[in-house]
């Protein structure tokens, strides 16, 4: 085989992998973003009573997207709530590569945030 054939050959598997394990990525990032959304609208829903009779919902908020969270085994997330009481969840997960494991790459980070004001009434 000649060296420009070998050369090809490893060119097509590295645009292969950028390709397959590019879009698994990208699938793992969009869960992510979902995961991060749904767990920021659970909490300010379950703060929402606490609000309308003039309580502070934060802590309420806090312990629902907590609760929400456990809901995705498959993510790791990172909530927190700033002074001015909103909330920021950040959902991240690895994703194990396939032909970008040829050149050193075993996993690719997938990373989702998202936040939510929690007001008072």
């Amino acid at each position: 085989m000649s060296v420009f054939a070998c050369g090809a050959i490893m060119a097509l598997l590295i645009v292969a992998g950028l390709v397959v394990d590019g879009t698994a990525q990208l699938v793992a990032r969009e869960h992510a973003r979902g995961a991060a959304a749904q767990v920021a609208r659970f909490a300010t829903d379950a703060s929402v009573p606490y609000q309308v009779d003039g309580s502070d919902g934060r802590a309420v908020a806090l312990t629902a997207a907590q609760t929400a969270a456990a809901d995705y085994p498959d993510l790791n997330f990172d909530i927190t709530m700033d002074t001015a009481g909103t909330l920021h969840i950040v959902a991240t997960t690895q994703v194990d590569t396939v032909f970008l494991r040829l050149i050193g790459v075993s996993s690719l980070t997938a990373k989702g945030a998202a936040s939510a004001a929690v007001i008072q009434v």
